[in-house]
């Protein structure tokens, strides 16, 4: 991104998706580097046994990733999951965590980036790797 005022409009258009406010999931830095997430796991997040449901994780790990790579492409380009592997390694207890994205291969077409969540404790929650496919954000 060219400034820190792109960066920051860039960061409150993504912050204003829907999907983000309704779980309480934040996108605190995307750029070069990767992405940054945090999510307050609240007990609207929880399964039966009381941590954070697996579908709350998939989309934080899922949002990491893309936004890893938005960060890298075009303001004219997007990009769509084509397929996403995720591991569960412990529990999200209710609570902070914090999600980070990174960039593994950006192609023309298709494009592989990774995401980890971590606890408080800094302990591993859950990893992923994913692909995409890139866009003109026109042709979506």
């Amino acid at each position: 991104m060219a400034t820190d005022v792109l960066e920051t409009a860039v960061l409150e258009r993504w912050n204003a998706c829907g999907y983000y406010q309704l779980v309480g999931m934040r996108v605190e830095r995307a750029d070069a580097e990767g992405s940054l997430f945090q999510i307050m796991i609240t007990p609207e997040h929880t399964q039966l046994y009381g941590t954070a449901h697996g579908g709350i994780l998939s989309g934080m790990l899922d949002a990491a990733m893309a936004l890893a790579l938005l960060a890298k492409m075009p303001l004219d380009e997007g990009c769509a999951t084509i397929e996403m592997k995720a591991n569960f390694t412990a529990p999200g207890n209710p609570g902070e965590l914090v999600g980070t994205g990174a960039v593994l291969s950006m192609g023309r077409r298709i494009a592989v980036a990774r995401a980890d969540i971590h606890d408080g404790d800094g302990r591993l929650v859950a990893s992923s790797q994913g692909t995409f496919m890139r866009f003109k954000t026109g042709d979506a």
